[in-house]
């Protein structure tokens, strides 16, 4: 079934309109006609199947017929604190930890990041481009919220976010604790059913790294260092499967644990 996102404010009733790129793209690419079945999410955590009722020149009219009871979206509240990849790379991350189930995605600047935004314009610019990428994954994943793409921030105004009872998990090629310890020590601390009452974080160095001033920094903020392993990840890959681990072990991939 074809799913489309409407903007809450254009769900009535038993009615939404459907305008703008989702309406050229029913229309235009998949040429639904009237009558035709389909889905329509608000990105909130609201989903409805239903039925095209009317169509013109600017609108699709959707007949609501059913809400979306199933749950789609992950109960753990992830943030991937990303550093800003050069050339299309974040917009693949984003779209990808779209997927996996992430709540939102924090582009940092960290010291050896390629790319550099010198102007809060710039800043604007691409964060609406990775939240129109974000929008259009969770479309297609089947996702009823879509992942809050936020401002871009230096490493500092970044930890001063964290609270406490956050968990912030730092990779670093360079050392820390394997990954596999540390969910095992974790699991018997924190009951499996907790985890849904936190907020996650994981910071994610750029190509070059992550300097060893800023993972003391983020150790500091109480960050936890880890190592994913033998082999060094790439900055596009680390986050990414450091998230399909913890859905795994604590959202909802696999189960969770204890």
């Amino acid at each position: 079934m074809e799913r489309f996102y409407v903007d809450p404010d254009r769900i009535r009733g038993k009615e939404a309109r459907i305008r703008g790129e989702e309406f050229r793209h029913l229309q235009q690419v998949l040429r639904l006609k009237v009558g035709d079945t389909l889905e329509i999410f608000d990105g909130k955590g609201k989903g409805f199947s239903g039925r095209l009722a009317e169509l013109d020149k600017q609108q699709a009219v959707v007949r609501l017929e059913a809400p979306v009871t199933e749950q789609r979206d992950s109960v753990l509240r992830v943030c991937l604190a990303q550093a800003i990849p050069k050339g299309d790379r974040m917009e693949w991350v984003v779209q990808k930890a779209t997927e996996l189930g992430v709540a939102a995605i924090q582009p940092l600047e960290l010291s050896r990041c390629i790319v550099r935004l010198d102007s809060d314009e710039k800043r604007r610019d691409r964060q609406a481009r990775w939240q129109k990428v974000a929008a259009e994954a969770a479309r297609q994943c089947g996702r009823l919220w879509i992942p809050k793409v936020l401002f871009p921030l230096k490493l500092e105004a970044f930890l001063t976010r964290i609270r406490p009872g956050d968990l912030l998990l730092i990779p670093w090629e360079e050392g820390g604790q394997g990954l596999q310890a540390y969910i095992r020590e974790t699991a018997q601390s924190i009951p499996g059913g907790e985890w849904r009452d936190r907020q996650l974080f994981l910071m994610i160095g750029p190509e070059g790294g992550m300097t060893e001033e800023e993972v003391e920094a983020g150790r500091l903020a109480g960050g936890k260092v880890l190592t994913l392993g033998p082999r060094i990840l790439r900055t596009d890959t680390a986050g990414l499967m450091l998230l399909s681990v913890l859905q795994y072990q604590w959202g909802d991939m696999g189960g969770p644990v204890g």
